[in-house]
């Protein structure tokens, strides 16, 4: 009678302290959990503000190289203009003698505009914060460079104006995290719970 009393104990205070396990296991995970929240606020409004300074040294940067287009274009532009004149003023003065020209013309000037579109998923990454280089996996596909600005300032643009989405990925991304540790909680417990014997 009395080692039943003791097993019954015994039981009890084992189920008592699994219980408190239990409970001290959900209360790191509450905070685990608000300290995430947190995190996930703290990095929309940093994912702002760099969104904002990236902007801003692209725009910089793509005003720069912009120039440097512009000007390498006007040089080419005029080169070939004066290659054309020299060409024609050439071949009058071949026709006059009874000659034709065989000289053939020189290529087409490279398009900056259209390099521009097509810039790399690579070089976007390049270019933006490391912290949202997931995000961008997420999009990339939707996100086109244009004329007047590259993939990396379209892709930046488009965080700036859409914190919910980005806030959205991230609390995925800090769900699936939970869900991981309360796994793997829960197979630590099974596991103390099989090895353990009650007598």
């Amino acid at each position: 009678m009395r080692t039943a009393l003791d097993k019954k104990r015994l039981m009890r205070e084992i189920e008592h302290e699994r219980r408190a396990k239990v409970v001290q296991r959900l209360t790191e995970l509450g905070v685990l959990l608000k300290a995430a929240r947190e995190a996930r606020r703290e990095a929309i409004d940093r994912i702002r503000f760099q969104c904002r300074k990236a902007r801003e040294k692209l725009r910089n940067v793509c005003g720069a190289r912009r120039e440097r287009a512009r000007r390498e274009g006007t040089e080419v532009v005029n080169a070939r203009a004066r290659e054309m004149h020299e060409e024609r003023h050439f071949d009058k003065l071949q026709r006059s003698a009874g000659k034709r020209s065989t000289t053939k013309p020189i290529g087409r000037v490279r398009n900056a505009a259209r390099e521009r579109e097509s810039e790399s998923d690579d070089a976007v990454r390049r270019d933006i914060p490391p912290e949202l280089v997931s995000v961008f996996n997420r999009v990339r596909r939707s996100i086109k460079g244009s004329d007047h600005r590259t993939r990396s300032e379209a892709f930046l643009e488009w965080a700036e104006e859409n914190p919910g989405e980005i806030y959205a990925m991230q609390e995925q991304e800090a769900a699936r995290e939970i869900k991981r540790l309360v796994k793997e909680y829960e197979r630590e417990v099974g596991e103390r719970r099989d090895t353990h014997v009650p007598f």
